[in-house]
């Protein structure tokens, strides 16, 4: 039995890095409900093309889906939250009094020093080396879920 039946990734606009990030965790585990969210979306903004494009690249396709913000209704018992930094992870708990099993992506995935940066208003470069960063790390992440759930 899975302790957690739904994942939610979260970067700061939800354009990015936690859209991404869903959709490789998708990938190594499409039983599980996987979303994304941002710290801060101030309208329904679509994704970031350079990331959409990046991940077409590594043949992984991105829902055509728009930015939506974290709320207080996203955390539960069962809802994995795996964020880019401490800070946002600090943030959260700050912010959100119901906010549960949050943690970095490098945390959950054992190399809690690791965050992953933001390429944003870089070149489609610096968004391949964050989709290679998030890949990385996400792989490790969905094996120790793969792994709960055999236990």
């Amino acid at each position: 039995m899975n302790r957690f039946n739904k994942i939610i990734f979260v970067c700061m606009g939800n354009t990015c890095r936690s859209p991404m990030s869903a959709t490789i965790m998708h990938a190594f585990i499409p039983e599980i409900l996987v979303e994304s969210r941002g710290m801060v979306v101030l309208f329904p903004e679509p994704y970031n093309p350079k990331a959409v494009a990046v991940a077409s690249r590594h043949n992984m396709i991105m829902p055509s889906n728009c930015a939506m913000e974290l709320s207080g209704e996203d955390f539960a018992n069962d809802t994995l939250v795996l964020v880019m930094s401490g800070t946002m992870k600090h943030k959260i708990y700050d912010t959100f009094t119901e906010a549960i099993n949050v943690y970095t992506l490098g945390e959950f995935a054992g190399e809690p020093e690791v965050e992953v940066a933001d390429p944003y208003g870089k070149g489609i470069g610096e968004y391949n080396k964050c989709f290679e960063a998030l890949y990385r790390l996400i792989e490790k992440a969905a094996a120790i879920l793969k792994n709960e759930t055999e236990e």
